[in-house]
């Protein structure tokens, strides 16, 4: 069993001036690109991962993080893919809790991927993750998302079609789900949610907890 405990929120998120802040329960969590100095805490994050979820979200337990990987995360091309980190202050630090990575495969269509902490799978924060990867692909150009969830099942499902309308199938050995993005909102640069632009409004008619 893993276990953790929720600090008292402070007064201001670290997450706050550069993209956007939720509270869900008692869990205060920020959602920003992940940068060059998260590489500390995304080898601490993916090495807290159980070796089920390692298993599910890259196909292998992992049983070492290497270098190569904690980098993919950190230093991404903007070009080709982007990084989202979810973060939450917990025992008296900004601590990663989840990633969604937004790859741009060909035009009009992107890849998500995302993966949540153990002991806060369930909370709604891999709907937040898919919400803000969706809107950053939309504002990339692409009008369909496509998601390998064969190792999330009906929960990983639920997430996709949270985003829009969606259909599963079958591909190369795997179960893949595809879903239609509605045309992006026009940013006027004041809602605050920094890259991810008017996500809140893209997606606030849809469960996101």
């Amino acid at each position: 069993m893993h276990s953790s405990v929720v600090a008292r929120p402070p007064r201001e998120h670290p997450a706050t001036l550069l993209a956007s802040v939720s509270d869900l329960g008692d869990l205060r969590v920020g959602l920003r690109l992940a940068r060059p100095s998260d590489a500390p805490r995304v080898r601490a994050f993916l090495e807290r991962l159980s070796p089920e979820t390692r298993r599910r979200r890259f196909g292998t337990p992992q049983p070492r993080i290497s270098s190569g990987l904690v980098r993919h995360f950190t230093f991404p091309d903007p070009r080709q893919r982007m990084i989202v980190v979810a973060t939450a202050p917990l025992e008296g630090t900004e601590r990663i809790v989840g990633m969604a990575d937004a790859a741009f495969l060909r035009a009009e269509l992107a890849e998500i991927a995302f993966v949540v902490a153990d002991e806060l799978q369930g909370r709604g924060i891999g709907h937040l993750l898919a919400q803000a990867a969706a809107a950053l692909a939309a504002r990339h150009g692409a009008r369909r998302l496509r998601a390998d969830i064969s190792g999330g099942g009906v929960a990983a499902l639920g997430v996709m079609r949270g985003l829009g309308p969606t259909m599963s199938l079958w591909e190369d050995g795997s179960s893949v789900a595809y879903t239609t993005l509605a045309p992006p909102v026009e940013d006027d640069g004041g809602d605050g949610v920094g890259p991810f632009g008017s996500f809140a409004e893209r997606f606030g008619a849809r469960r996101a907890g």
